[in-house]
């Protein structure tokens, strides 16, 4: 499958390097590449990138609050960020506000690649360090997340385990021995459970409680 990208990123150095990598990725297309959001608004609403790669910091300001007028733009497509500070902080907000995932652009590139790619498989694309912070914050807790999410079964609890080191449905799936069908059967029944629509949401209530 081909995944049709798109990035909005200041820096012409890094918006070039991007572009040239990707293109010699068999597995994806380059839209479009912008510097800023206003340039978005120019951009043909119907090429519909399956990811747009966010940088925080561009001319406009700061990104974040804008991530849902993207998805308006561009329904179908993941929104996932491109920081350049590995900050919990930052990528909560984020994830709350509707990104798919949340990445360092001192990740190897081949790194940044992977992480795309698992997202066609239900995965959340997080850089090691968030995944680092989860996990020192569930560490220091003696029920682990039974505290957080007294609702959820014990099964639904190791689901939610897993899913926070970025994991795809897939292997999740590999994982618990169960099919990925009941992978999503899981999902949906903890996401009805908290009140919540996707796994960025579930990650983002575990990272602030």
């Amino acid at each position: 499958m081909l995944i049709k990208l798109g990035l909005i990123e200041d820096s012409p150095t890094l918006r070039e390097y991007f572009v040239d990598f990707f293109k010699r990725c068999p597995e994806f297309e380059m839209l479009f590449a912008v510097s800023d959001l206003k340039d978005l608004y120019r951009v043909n609403s119907a090429l519909r990138p399956d990811i747009i790669l966010l940088d925080i910091m561009l001319p406009s300001g700061n990104s974040l609050k804008s991530i849902g007028k993207i998805k308006q733009l561009f329904p179908y497509s993941h929104v996932v960020i491109l920081s350049a500070v590995d900050d919990p902080a930052a990528s909560h907000t984020a994830l709350i506000n509707g990104a798919k995932g949340f990445l360092s652009k001192n990740s190897s590139s081949e790194f940044i690649k992977d992480a795309l790619l698992k997202t066609f498989e239900g995965g959340t694309p997080l850089s090691p360090s968030i995944v680092n912070h989860l996990i020192d914050v569930k560490g220091s807790r003696p029920q682990n997340l039974t505290d957080i999410f007294p609702e959820l079964t014990r099964r639904e609890l190791d689901l939610c385990n897993l899913i926070v080191t970025g994991m795809s449905n897939k292997m999740i799936a590999s994982t618990m021995n169960i099919t990925p069908f009941t992978v999503n059967e899981h999902l949906k029944h903890i996401y009805k459970k908290l009140n919540i629509n996707s796994k960025g949401e579930l990650i983002s209530q575990i990272m602030r409680a």
